[in-house]
């Protein structure tokens, strides 16, 4: 990515809402440009070539010699951007080859939607710190982009039974599920489906069913005023001592910790009063040679 992008131009952020839909361009000018369509649907044509964004998708293009971005007429649509800099070196090449074997389009994911949204907040204004941290959001977004895109293409290479499976664990995780179920409703014995999963995801279809609980049980934590009780049951927990239990296992805390420290995890110096030294200090100005940072 950092033969593409030239940092020193920096970034800028946007986001309109058209309507009745609308155009944006040409622009003349290289440049990189993250789209997000939060809503509607838009034609973008890069140096000649046409690729159609859908809701809730983003797409990146590299234009050397224009851009133009159509919104649909009549239809409403939200869209945001992140606009960089195009890097004059040669070795760009290379890396355009790399992109062209990406998706045109990848899902708008959580952790894409959260960097734009910050980035948009920052606004217009200039400072150098402004101008610092709103560089650093552009080049986390377009690096959160490419690790989305690549998740895409890897998923094309994992066998649709497990992405069905997976994909009803995450709509039914409250529900009672087991592997058996699980095979059946995807046509495959259930040990193929633990074997398949094992070798595509890293983990077994029931230890990802606890996983996506213990996740949704963290957030209603963290979100609502619910009974520990209320919301072990809402998860698939069969009672809030299991419930407990994981997600001590998996977050360090308990359901009431996680509560009273409004998810913050507590450093392992504070939580265990650990020492941190720093050696090799020089005894110049009073420093012993090994110094105690924390206490």
């Amino acid at each position: 990515m950092h033969t593409l992008l030239d940092p020193a131009r920096g970034f800028a952020f946007g986001e309109a809402i058209y309507p009745n839909g609308g155009r944006y361009g040409p622009l003349q000018n290289s440049y990189l440009t993250l789209l997000i369509i939060h809503e509607g649907r838009a034609r973008v044509v890069c140096d000649g070539v046409e690729t159609i964004i859908e809701r809730r998708s983003c797409g990146f293009f590299r234009n050397e010699r224009n851009l133009l971005i159509d919104y649909v007429e009549g239809r409403r649509t939200w869209a945001s951007w992140c606009e960089g800099g195009a890097s004059n070196e040669t070795s760009v090449t290379s890396s355009n080859v790399r992109l062209a074997e990406l998706p045109a389009q990848v899902p708008l994911s959580a952790r894409v939607e959260t960097l734009q949204r910050l980035g948009v907040e920052l606004g217009s204004g200039s400072s150098s710190n402004l101008n610092a941290l709103r560089n650093a959001l552009g080049q986390s977004i377009f690096l959160a982009y490419f690790h989305d895109a690549q998740l895409s293409e890897q998923e094309k290479l994992i066998p649709r039974s497990v992405l069905r499976a997976r994909l009803y664990i995450e709509e039914n995780f409250d529900k009672e599920i087991t592997v058996e179920r699980l095979a059946g409703l995807v046509g495959v014995t259930p040990q193929h489906l633990v074997s398949a999963f094992r070798r595509h995801l890293g983990i077994t279809p029931v230890r990802y069913l606890w996983q996506r609980r213990a996740a949704r049980g963290h957030t209603l934590l963290l979100q609502t005023g619910l009974t520990l009780s209320e919301i072990a049951y809402q998860c698939g927990y069969k009672n809030p001592f299991h419930f407990s239990r994981q997600i001590a296992q998996q977050f360090g805390m308990s359901p009431r910790e996680v509560r009273a420290n409004k998810g913050y995890r507590v450093p392992s110096d504070v939580a265990e009063g650990a020492a941190d030294t720093a050696y090799g200090m020089t005894a110049s100005d009073g420093a012993p040679d090994k110094a105690t940072v924390r206490p």
